[in-house]
């Protein structure tokens, strides 16, 4: 058993390394295509702007920016310096917050996509499947017709399109909830006094709320909810199901022994597989809500075209993606033993 645990993390770990080893390659080549028309387009503004009359100062300008970019030499060095600043964490300076390094933007940002991504996937994991449980082992049920119903007007809806809808209604309609933001503009200050951190946290909270809510609701009710349906339908009608319902088993007791254990593992596996979407959801989501997170992070370096930032954001979420698919991996096997035989 324990050969074949080391085999199973011993793939995984592989499996991991080659992805992200990959990614950065892939990543590499199409930053490498890129680069010359964000100095391009910069210069134009800059001749917009006045900022630049002549060609000589055109040239001297693109000179300096290629520098900062760091796309002098040849390409091989170029690639060298992509592993540099990765194993180093330091992407240069970030021209979105000159002279701020681009790495304390994002030690800055970080905090907040996984406080938000890792709170809405919690949830929407464990709402979704157990909704999904219910409902699929009780279909005639007026509350799992609800949900049937309600999972499918909202699974086709993108995330940004039912986040317009959170703030036309509770932030705009019936504010209840603030536009955007991650905090109010004069938060309360982590002080010695406890009443005053929580405050904090409520108001960090109280401005999380619809950006949750626009990841929480479609994804439960999206993926998880139809896929743990489908698999409950399916688990009901074998026959060790059937026979401990003719043996008096409780329904409840019925979904905690015999359906949640199996099916959890399939949501783990969906997850694993639509763990990149629910990221590409959370960072638009971000920009929607102008949440201080690495979405909007990503938006202001698009509009001022901070080749540095872009790259460093395009780097660490290949690896942060990864390393999530593998640690779901590596929980699979304590949900269902049997995965460490495969």
């Amino acid at each position: 058993m324990a050969a074949l645990s080391w085999k199973y993390v011993g793939h995984r770990v592989f499996a991991a390394w080659l992805n992200i080893f990959l990614g950065i390659n892939v990543i590499f080549i199409i930053l490498r295509l890129a680069p010359l028309g964000a100095v391009e387009a910069r210069l134009q503004q800059a001749f917009q702007l006045g900022i630049v009359r002549y060609p000589e100062e055109a040239e001297r300008l693109r000179s300096a920016w290629l520098s900062f970019y760091g796309l002098e030499g040849d390409l091989w060095s170029h690639y060298l310096e992509v592993w540099r600043r990765l194993f180093t964490f330091d992407f240069g300076p970030s021209l979105v917050s000159f002279p701020t390094p681009v790495s304390v933007l994002i030690l800055r940002a970080l905090p907040w996509t996984i406080g938000l991504l890792s709170l809405s996937i919690v949830i929407s994991w464990l709402a979704g499947t157990l909704m999904g449980i219910f409902s699929g082992s009780a279909p005639s049920k007026t509350l799992s017709k609800l949900l049937i119903g309600l999972s499918s007007v909202l699974y086709p809806i993108p995330y940004y399109l039912f986040g317009l809808v959170l703030i036309f209604l509770f932030a705009y309609l019936v504010p209840v909830f603030p536009l955007g933001g991650g905090v109010s503009v004069v938060p309360p200050r982590l002080t010695e006094d406890p009443l005053h951190n929580l405050a904090l946290v409520l108001n960090i909270l109280y401005h999380a709320t619809l950006p949750a809510l626009s990841l929480i609701i479609p994804v439960s009710l999206g993926w998880f909810f139809l896929s743990a349906y489908s698999a409950t339908r399916v688990k009901i009608t074998e026959d060790h199901v059937q026979f401990t319902r003719l043996m008096g088993v409780r329904e409840s007791e019925i979904r905690r022994r015999h359906l949640w254990g199996e099916i959890s593992l399939t949501q783990i596996t969906l997850l694993t597989l639509q763990m990149g979407q629910i990221l590409g959801g959370a960072l638009i989501t971000e920009i929607l809500f102008a949440y201080p997170g690495m979405g909007y992070l990503i938006y202001r370096a698009i509009t001022a075209f901070d080749y540095n930032l872009l790259a460093a954001v395009a780097l660490l979420s290949c690896i942060v993606i990864t390393l999530s698919v593998f640690i779901l991996d590596l929980i699979a096997p304590l949900i269902d033993p049997r995965v460490r035989h495969r």
